[in-house]
């Protein structure tokens, strides 16, 4: 039952006015969904003006790349000038412009990394081609230290993807200075069997010892601390 706000008489729910007042009787019942005040649905447009601002630039230095291969295209054909030159700088303009692609992360992480790494065999193996060198540098070292570059960072991004909720305090910095000194130790095994023809790890071995002595101190330390100083150091640094 209802009640009429004005004398107080108990109405029927239906009714419109007051059969004692007259007084007009308020709707009591459910209100219609439509006149339900909603608050607006937040929506997050962070990702779509990324996306935007990434594709202006990437169409801004598509221009540039395509203008310049034009204007190099006219020079080798009308203009004498030194072939070779322009050649290197064709080979570092579409090389500039894939890298640049593939850096502002328009496909998956390992699909970006793998085209880097197959833009930089390709600029080293153009170069190689246009230099017309005798010494077979290309096989000897731009491939495998491009390989090795390769191999190393999908290696940390594989660690740091199994390791991501741990602190990132202590083992971004560890697995940071264990990439190095793999890529350091295979740098050196490169340089000593092209140049001596033997394997022969010298200043690598340095390398070596003293990042595994920084990882072994940072992870004592970090390990010994108490735990309301760990939790202090992530708030302080925002890890």
């Amino acid at each position: 039952m209802a009640y009429c706000p004005k004398c107080g008489v108990e109405v029927e729910r239906d009714t419109k006015n007051c059969p004692l007042c007259d007084f007009p009787i308020p709707d009591v019942g459910e209100q219609d969904e439509k006149e339900v005040r909603k608050y607006p649905q937040a929506i997050n447009t962070y990702n779509e003006d990324h996306q935007e601002k990434k594709n202006i630039a990437f169409f801004s230095i598509g221009i540039i790349a395509v203008s310049l291969l034009i204007i190099l295209g006219v020079i080798y054909l009308v203009y004498p000038w030194n072939h070779a030159l322009i050649k290197y700088i064709i080979v570092a303009d579409l090389s500039i412009f894939a890298i640049i692609f593939f850096s502002l992360g328009y496909l998956k992480p390992k699909y970006n990394l793998l085209g880097v790494y197959i833009t930089v065999l390709v600029t080293t193996w153009s170069i190689y081609l246009i230099g017309g060198s005798q010494n077979n540098w290309f096989l000897n070292y731009a491939v495998p230290i491009a390989t090795l570059l390769y191999l190393d960072i999908m290696i940390f991004m594989l660690i740091f993807k199994h390791t991501r909720h741990r602190s990132q305090f202590i083992y971004i910095p560890s697995n940071l200075i264990l990439s190095v000194i793999v890529f350091t130790i295979g740098l050196d095994a490169i340089i000593s069997i092209n140049y001596l023809g033997t394997l022969d790890l010298t200043w690598s071995l340095i390398v070596a010892v003293s990042g595994i002595c920084i990882i072994g101190l940072l992870q004592g330390i970090y390990h010994q601390i108490p735990e309301k100083t760990r939790k202090m150091l992530k708030k302080k640094m925002h890890v």
